[in-house]
């Protein structure tokens, strides 16, 4: 793929956007009306987003690609006409993103505005329409537009290739332990890619209806060529307030089990656990300083279950300057030492030389923001890339430092492939 611009490169540059926001004055069950063509969704316990169709696009790449994109946008907005009549937190104006890892992706990075909205926020229900330069047309019903989420497909036999064999990524892992032990870098987040092939066509709609309804506690999103449910909120800034919930450190459980709790404080006080955790939580604080003030961490990391999985978490807060958006924020944490390592600088030479292959949308930004500057963005894991409609490519890793097992490591990533691959065979 040639190279792309780092300035932005709109779709179809409308003179303006009209947006209408409508109440829905009846309950909505959201994951029962995800539906085909779906363009974008942001899911979490029942609430969130599902979208149809692209009013407004931009693509951008480089090291500028969240700038420029961010700027194409509030270029929008600024000049966009919109009636809210619910003013929500993803009401009104919206764009989803979804980012490339690196800056010097081949994949071209996207902020998309849908052409319509169904949301559900705090039980509150609300249809949003956009035109472009004219009035958008309201659908005589909501469920016109969104209809209800077609039936997944018989169970789909699936082929599973990983890029290496088990003992070919436990020595990936002990050649990248062993530049740790030499002083090369503290922590070095490897990752490993899963070529899977289905039978049946891979229809996103009941894909991402299954993820949400299995995983209720994590982000469940979709954009372009990303679909996953990442349990790490990177950032979210509402009121002049950021938020980011930090994972790093984890142990593999038993499908419908959970650590007992002589395991899950064995796990709390694991010295190599809480090493690499402590990675993590820095990188997030020592970045959020230069946009952001007042910041204030978890005093403990607390230990958060998830099915298959238990990590160790920490919530960090603080308040934003003045002017500062939610993709300004994501923008500076990315990448935190929960994906790449610390420094980071060295840390992503190991990488380099391991991992040589383009991470594409993986580990990186994926979410939504308001006209406002406001929004969230998680980190895109527990993710698959789409690659056609009988394929995916899955993506997943771990966090080494020096006390790091090949063979704990190896598990980690099979439990971390674990959400999709139970999603994809409905």
């Amino acid at each position: 793929m040639p190279a792309l611009p780092s300035s932005p490169a709109p779709l179809d540059e409308p003179s303006e956007l009209v947006v209408r926001t409508l109440r829905i004055d009846e309950p909505v069950d959201l994951l029962a009306h995800i539906p085909p063509g779906l363009s974008g969704a942001w899911l979490r316990h029942g609430q969130g987003l599902v979208a149809v169709g692209t009013a407004w696009s931009v693509r951008t790449a480089g090291p500028h690609r969240f700038s420029a994109a961010s700027a194409a946008f509030q270029h929008l907005a600024a000049r966009s006409r919109i009636d809210d009549e619910v003013r929500t937190r993803a009401s009104g104006l919206i764009a989803l993103g979804s980012f490339s890892y690196a800056d010097a992706s081949a994949r071209p990075s996207t902020l998309m505005v849908p052409r319509a909205v169904l949301g559900v926020e705090e039980g509150e229900a609300f249809l949003t329409v956009v035109g472009s330069g004219t009035e958008p047309e309201v659908p005589a019903s909501w469920r016109d537009l969104f209809p209800s989420t077609p039936r997944a497909a018989d169970r789909p036999d699936l082929d599973v290739d990983p890029e290496h064999t088990p003992e070919q990524y436990r020595a990936l892992v002990r050649e990248a332990v062993a530049a740790i032990q030499g002083g090369q870098a503290q922590k070095v987040v490897l990752s490993e890619l899963t070529t899977v092939r289905s039978t049946t066509p891979i229809d996103v709609a009941p894909l991402v209806a299954g993820l949400a309804r299995e995983y209720p506690s994590t982000w469940v999103y979709h954009l372009e060529d990303v679909v996953g449910a990442s349990p790490e909120m990177l950032a979210q800034t509402e009121d002049g307030r950021v938020f980011s919930r930090v994972l790093a450190g984890t142990r593999p459980v038993a499908e419908g089990g959970e650590l007992s709790e002589q395991d899950r404080r064995s796990f709390r006080g694991d010295a190599k656990e809480r090493s690499e955790h402590a990675f993590a939580v820095d990188s997030v604080v020592d970045r959020l300083v230069d946009v952001a003030f007042d910041v204030s961490v978890s005093p403990e990391p607390f230990v958060l279950r998830l099915p298959g999985l238990e990590h160790l978490a920490s919530d960090v807060s603080a308040s934003l300057l003045r002017g500062v958006t939610s993709l300004d924020v994501a923008a500076r944490l990315h990448p935190s030492a929960a994906v790449s390592g610390t420094p980071r600088e060295e840390a992503d030479e190991i990488i380099a030389r391991l991992e040589p292959r383009d991470r594409g949308g993986y580990a990186s930004p994926v979410g939504w923001m308001d006209a406002n500057g406001d929004g969230q963005w998680a980190i895109a894991l527990r993710m698959a890339h789409l690659v056609d409609e009988h394929t995916v490519t899955l993506q997943a890793g771990g966090g080494l430092v020096a006390a790091s097992d090949p063979v704990s490591e190896h598990a980690e990533v099979l439990a971390k492939n674990r959400p999709m691959l139970r999603a994809l065979r409905g």
